[in-house]
């Protein structure tokens, strides 16, 4: 398993419906999925370094600790440069040279454990983020929304990332991932909802937006 990214008006509705529906039992052997070597590394256009994280996955029901995996020899290519990278920590490898820059194409190698694992991604072309604005929710709770002009013809995917004084949200960072398939070419207003209690008066926030 490999994971190499290269990121770069609210209306309230009330639907009505019935349902209706069967039971089905369905047993999951969860015991049995075999070990795997987990890769995940990113590229942004901020300046480096860049990491590389590689790990083993675990049984189920184990801890959600995951062993480390050192010692391997990981090189990323890109823009006629190629980049071996160091690890800085156990199962954790740095570039040294390495500049993200939108358009260009990356590829991942990694040697681990007497196996061969590559990737390839292409940064695609910045979004920009025009302005925050908010709204009230529910016990006059603050949700943050996006506002920025989607590309028209382009497939894009976003991911929004809250902090409220430097500190990264912990609610709702899969709620506010979403791709343009229905909202090519328009303009949009995404409501960041966190189910969180965060945004409170007086704090700094800071909303990071990956595309």
């Amino acid at each position: 398993m490999q994971c190499f990214k290269i990121k770069y008006l609210f209306q309230g509705l009330i639907i009505i419906s019935t349902f209706c529906g069967c039971k089905k039992v369905i047993n999951v052997n969860l015991e049995n999925a075999s070990i795997r070597t987990v890769i995940t590394g990113e590229i942004t256009n901020k300046a480096g370094p860049y990491l590389v994280n590689i790990s083993k996955s675990v049984y189920y029901s184990s801890d959600n600790v995951f062993p480390p995996v050192s010692g391997a020899f990981v090189t990323i290519t890109g823009n006629g440069l190629v980049d071996t990278l160091s690890e800085t920590t156990p199962g954790i490898y740095s570039t040294h040279k390495l500049q993200g820059k939108p358009g260009n194409t990356y590829s991942l190698y990694v040697s681990a454990d007497n196996n061969t694992y590559t990737a390839t991604s292409t940064m695609p072309q910045p979004v920009y983020l025009d302005s925050i604005s908010f709204v009230a929710g529910r016990k006059d709770n603050l949700y943050a929304v996006a506002n920025f002009q989607d590309p028209p013809g382009v497939a894009n995917y976003y991911q929004f990332i809250e902090y409220a004084n430097g500190v990264e949200f912990t609610n709702g960072r899969g709620n506010s991932v979403f791709s343009d398939r229905l909202s090519d070419g328009r303009y949009i207003n995404r409501l960041l909802y966190d189910d969180s209690t965060d945004i409170k008066s007086g704090i700094v926030l800071k909303v990071q937006m990956n595309c």
